[in-house]
C-alpha cells in the first residue's frame, strides 16, 4: 500500500537541501530557534537575512496586497500568499513574520511592519498607520505603491543622465592608471639610458608613475579613508543637512534640484491627500518622505504653522527653500476644493520639465568630458613625444 508523501520539515531536511531551496524551511524572525542549525545553514541564513530589497519589488508588493484585500482575501492570508509567491527569501520571511505578529500577537499591520525598518521605511509605516486610523487602508496601500513607482522612475532618470559621464570618468581613471603602471616605466628606462634633459611635463609624468608604483597602497588607503570619512560625515545629522544644503545651493544644478523637489512635494502631497489622510498627518508624513532634510525641515515648520491656524498656501509661500509655485497652486486648490488634482497636475508638469533638463544636462556634460579627455591625451602625447623629438635632434647634431 502506497504511503502519502509528507512535506519535509526543518528537522528532516538536509543542509544541502536547504542551501538549494531555503524557502523549504519557514523562518519567523524572533521566534524560530536557529542556534542548533548546521553551520552551512547559519552562514546561508546570514547572507539571506542581509539581502537588499529594491523599491520596485516593494511597490509591486503594496499593489498586489491592495488587489488581494480588495478581492476579499483576509489580510493575513494575503500576506502569506505574497510570501509564498515572492522569490526574495528574506522578504518572504519578513512577510510571514508580519502575518504571525498580526495573528498571534494582535499587532496591527503598521505595528507589525514597524519591526522591520530595513524593509519598510518610517514614512511608509506612518502612511499605513494613518490609513488604519481613517479606515482607508486600501487607498493608502495603492497610494504607497503609486508613489514608490513615481520615485523609482524619477531616480532612474537621474541615474541614467549621470551614467554616461560616470562611465567615461571611470574609463579615463583606469586607462591613466594602466599607462602609469605599465607604459611610463618602460619609457623612463629608455630616457635614462639615452640621457639628455627631459621636459617638465615628462618629469611630472615620470614622478607620478614612480609614486603610483611605489606607494599605490598608500594612495588606496588615503582614497578609502576619504570615502569612509565622507560617508560617515554625510550620514551624520549635521553632515546630512550640510550636504543637502550644498545640493540646494550649488549654482550649476540649482534649478534642476529645485524642480525635482517641486515634483516630489507635489506628487507626494497629491497622493496623500487623495488617500484621505488628514492634512496635519499628511504634512508630517511628507516631511519624512522627502529625502532632502532641508526641505523636510521646511515642511515640518509648515505643519506647525498650519496647526496654529495659518493657511496652508501662505505657509508654503513663506518657506524660503521651497519654490513659491507650490504655494500658489495650493491657493488655487484651496479655493476650488480640488487640492489633490491641482497638485498632481503640477507634479506632472514639473516631471516633464525635469526630464527635459536631465536630457539637456547630458548634452552639456558630453562636450565637457570630451574636452577633459582631449586635454589628458594631449598632455600624455606631449610628455612622451617631446623627449623623443629631443633625442632625434641630439642624434642629428652628433652625426
Amino acid at each position: 500500500m502506497a504511503t502519502a508523501k509528507t512535506k519535509p520539515t526543518a528537522t528532516t531536511l538536509k543542509p544541502l537541501d536547504l542551501l538549494k531551496n531555503p524557502k523549504q524551511r519557514e523562518v519567523i524572525y524572533g521566534l524560530t530557534d536557529r542556534r542548533n542549525d548546521h553551520w552551512l545553514i547559519k552562514a546561508n541564513d546570514w547572507l539571506l537575512d542581509h539581502q537588499t530589497f529594491n523599491l520596485k519589488d516593494k511597490s509591486r508588493f503594496f499593489h498586489s496586497l491592495k488587489l488581494l484585500v480588495n478581492s476579499g482575501v483576509q489580510f493575513t492570508r494575503a500576506l502569506e500568499m505574497l510570501a509564498d509567491r515572492t522569490q526574495h527569501v528574506r522578504f518572504s520571511r519578513v512577510l510571514k513574520t508580519v502575518a504571525y505578529d498580526m495573528q498571534q500577537n494582535g499587532l496591527s499591520f503598521s505595528g507589525a511592519i514597524q519591526k522591520h525598518p530595513s524593509i519598510f521605511s518610517e514614512s511608509e509605516v506612518k502612511m499605513v498607520y494613518s490609513g488604519e486610523l481613517t479606515g482607508k487602508i486600501n487607498a493608502t496601500l495603492e497610494a504607497i505603491a503609486t508613489q514608490l513607482q513615481k520615485n523609482i522612475e524619477l531616480e532612474m532618470r537621474v541615474k541614467s543622465a549621470l551614467m554616461y559621464p560616470a562611465t567615461v570618468v571611470a574609463a579615463i581613471i583606469l586607462a591613466g592608471a594602466a599607462v602609469m603602471l605599465f607604459i611610463v616605466p618602460k619609457l623612463t628606462t629608455l630616457f635614462s639610458e639615452l640621457g639628455g634633459e627631459l621636459p617638465l611635463s615628462t618629469r611630472l609624468l615620470m614622478g607620478a608613475s614612480d609614486f603610483l608604483i611605489g606607494y599605490w597602497w598608500l594612495l588606496l588607503f588615503v582614497v578609502a579613508g576619504v570615502i569612509s570619512w565622507f560617508i560617515q560625515w554625510k550620514n551624520s545629522e549635521d553632515g546630512r543637512r550640510s550636504w543637502h544644503r550644498f545640493i540646494l545651493d550649488f549654482a550649476p544644478t540649482r534649478e534642476l534640484v529645485s524642480n525635482i523637489q517641486v515634483t516630489k512635494i507635489s506628487q507626494n502631497f497629491a497622493t496623500l491627500m487623495a488617500a484621505g489622510i488628514p492634512l496635519s498627518k499628511a504634512l508630517r508624513v511628507m516631511g519624512e518622505i522627502i529625502p532632502n532634510k532641508i526641505i523636510g525641515d521646511n515642511i515640518f515648520d509648515i505643519e506647525m504653522k498650519v496647526r496654529n491656524g495659518a493657511s496652508l498656501h501662505q505657509s508654503f509661500l513663506e518657506a524660503k527653500d521651497i519654490d513659491s509655485v507650490v504655494g500658489e497652486i495650493l491657493e488655487v486648490g484651496e479655493k476650488t476644493g480640488h487640492m489633490a488634482e491641482v497638485l498632481q497636475k503640477l507634479g506632472d508638469q514639473y516631471d516633464l520639465e525635469v526630464e527635459a533638463q536631465l536630457k539637456n544636462l547630458s548634452t552639456i556634460i558630453e562636450p565637457i568630458i570630451i574636452l577633459f579627455v582631449g586635454i589628458a591625451v594631449a598632455f600624455l602625447i606631449f610628455a612622451v613625444l617631446m623627449p623623443i623629438f629631443g633625442l632625434q635632434d641630439l642624434f642629428a647634431a652628433t652625426a
